[in-house]
């Protein structure tokens, strides 16, 4: 009867897989963590998308995106939410309930509720596998999930060589050195003088490690680079 692609933490990328196993969905929910408005662009071109706002989706195009959502599609009813530990309503009427957050995919039926958390499909740390659901709403109300999974180099993103950066030649060092200082505690200021960056560039570096929780070095770079 119909079919909703559910996916969560893109953080601001959209792989051309993702792309392909979404084509034929008659809606999409996007769990959180968008980072930039393309994403949802890109996924509006295959089925209408009903999101919800990320910790890490900050910026003014996000302005409008409610922390949580309630929807009925083709008859079962859906809450989603970036992180469950936020859930503050009462959820009893629900069928299905959709979050991300971990970069985790989890699926679990509770009180005959489904509750799914699809993982990651954007950037995330290389360990994390790359994965989304696809739920699949039979005629008589039946709910059936199925988990997709993506290889992990799949459409790996690179950075134009032939674009100057202006982040420091020692960016990964530095970036590695800022995130044991940030674990330790330090301050932004202190990070700055610990690893001999600007204030700006620190800063920058702990919003990121602490808003991005499974991003990568590449993007790590990538997101510096942009706001710089």
């Amino acid at each position: 009867m119909g079919k909703i692609g559910i996916l969560s933490d893109t953080h601001g990328l959209i792989r051309s897989e993702v792309i392909n196993a979404l084509n034929g969905c008659d809606s999409i929910i996007h769990a959180g963590d968008i980072d930039r408005s393309g994403v949802i662009e890109a996924l509006r071109e295959i089925a209408p998308v009903y999101a919800v706002r990320g910790n890490a989706d900050n910026d003014e195009w996000a302005d409008d995106l409610p922390k949580s959502l309630s929807i009925t599609l083709d008859g079962i009813r859906i809450y989603a939410i970036h992180n469950k530990k936020h859930i503050a309503e009462d959820l009893s009427d629900k069928n299905v309930v959709i979050y991300g957050h971990t970069h985790k995919y989890h699926e679990e039926y509770k009180n005959g509720q489904l509750w799914l958390n699809p993982g990651c499909c954007g950037y995330r740390k290389p360990s994390q596998p790359v994965t989304l659901a696809l739920l699949e709403i039979a005629k008589n109300g039946a709910v059936s999930v199925q988990r997709i999974d993506l290889a992990a180099s799949c459409n790996k993103p690179t950075r134009n060589p032939e674009k100057e950066s202006v982040l420091p030649k020692d960016i990964n060092k530095i970036i590695k050195k800022a995130i044991r200082a940030i674990k330790s505690g330090k301050s932004p200021e202190e990070i700055a003088g610990i690893s001999g960056i600007g204030t700006g560039l620190a800063d920058l570096i702990c919003r990121m490690y602490l808003t991005h929780p499974g991003i990568d070095m590449d993007g790590m770079i990538r997101r510096l680079e942009e706001r710089m």
